[in-house]
């Protein structure tokens, strides 16, 4: 009995000492709803992050994927997205990446983006986020 408790000990801490060696584990915010699918990317502070990674996957459907890079003042807009719910992937070096399941409800175009979708980017080792800022 008592070397199966040394190994059950052994083996406690092995687990416990290796967790910091692995990623964080980010769980996407809440489900919202959108006309538009355009916003910004920026880091924590709020700089603009350009040539960041948009994808706009339709859910179950990943070989509709579409990608588009954010601009330099880190904005990005998908025109012609049909009504349908979708996951948005925000990739970009040095960063975790950010996703984010929404519905387009209602959609339609404009020349400006009237409701955007905010992603901040965290450095690796924390966790990024999308927000829907419009929401109080």
């Amino acid at each position: 009995m008592r070397a199966t408790s040394r190994f059950a000990a052994f083996g406690i801490t092995f687990v416990l000492l290796c967790l910091p060696l692995h990623g964080t584990t980010c769980v996407a915010g809440k489900s919202f709803k959108v006309r538009q699918v355009c916003g910004t990317v920026t880091d924590k502070p709020g700089a603009a992050i350009s040539d960041a990674k948009i994808e706009l996957v339709p859910k179950g459907h990943p070989e509709g994927v579409q990608e588009i890079p954010s601009d330099q003042e880190g904005g990005f807009a998908f025109s012609n997205v049909p009504d349908g719910q979708y996951e948005l992937r925000v990739k970009f070096r040095g960063f975790w990446d950010a996703w984010q399941p929404f519905v387009v409800n209602r959609s339609h175009e404009e020349r400006k983006c009237s409701r955007p979708i905010r992603v901040v980017m965290v450095p690796a080792g924390a966790c990024s986020y999308v927000k829907n800022a419009w929401k109080k």
